[in-house]
């Protein structure tokens, strides 16, 4: 999976109307790569919805994320902090819930 992907796969976990922000925001990448990467994560099943309802992770996602922070988890805290320079807002109820997720993670083994 592309650093990229897990971006976005993280920026739906804290929030699940960052679509339009992250193809709003500049990154770098074009806006319309960042729309192929969530039309790309949702043909591989790791997300649902669309750009104007917003994205859900599927279990698949919430799989492929819970792994990440399980195996990368300085680089989870990495995306987080790439993810507030972008503009995405998160709150320290959506940080805990990162937190949640590796810690079921570490438990998971």
């Amino acid at each position: 999976m592309l650093p990229s992907e897990m971006i976005i796969l993280m920026a739906t976990v804290v929030n699940t109307k960052t679509g339009n922000k992250l193809l709003t925001r500049s990154m770098d990448v074009t806006s319309e790569y960042i729309g192929y990467l969530y039309n790309s994560l949702v043909n591989r099943g790791y997300l649902k919805g669309h750009r104007t309802t917003g994205y859900q992770l599927t279990v698949i996602g919430r799989e492929a994320v819970s792994d990440f922070i399980r195996k990368n988890r300085t680089r989870s805290r990495d995306v987080v902090k790439r993810l507030k320079m972008l503009g995405i807002e998160i709150s320290p109820e959506q940080e805990q819930k990162i937190e949640k997720m590796e810690k079921e993670s570490i438990n998971a083994r």
